[in-house]
């Protein structure tokens, strides 16, 4: 069965890597706020754990060579690593909302379930015996 091409190209970010720079972003967002000190150290530390998620989304989930996937992953580090919730969100929406449409695109319309179809066109017993 070959598979429908998708007029929306593919997003470069895998949808996983996206959800996770947005979930690292708000969740540190209360530690920002309460203490702003200590903004710097939670900014790094949130860049870092968010190069490290990507790069390991884009290596074993996305199957992308080493050196794209930690390139990929330093970009959305650094994205998830400005202070305050407002970058990591406004990069990782659109890569999932890119993601989402390229795949609902790629949807087949009729034909995706091959036991209702048969179902469907098989004439019923009742009609059989007539």
């Amino acid at each position: 069965m070959e598979e429908k091409q998708s007029i929306v190209p593919a997003p470069p970010i895998h949808p996983l890597a996206a959800l996770a720079t947005i979930a690292l972003d708000g969740v540190f967002t209360v530690l920002e706020i309460l203490d702003p000190l200590m903004l710097l150290l939670i900014s790094g530390g949130i860049g870092l754990l968010g190069g490290i998620a990507t790069t390991l989304v884009q290596r074993f989930v996305a199957n992308d060579t080493w050196g794209a996937a930690a390139a990929k992953g330093m970009v959305m580090g650094i994205v998830a690593g400005v202070p305050y919730p407002i970058a990591g969100t406004a990069v990782g929406a659109p890569l999932l909302i890119w993601s989402g449409v390229h795949q609902w695109v790629k949807l087949p319309g009729s034909g995706n379930n091959r036991l209702v179809d048969e179902a469907v066109q098989t004439p019923r017993l009742e009609d059989r015996e007539k």
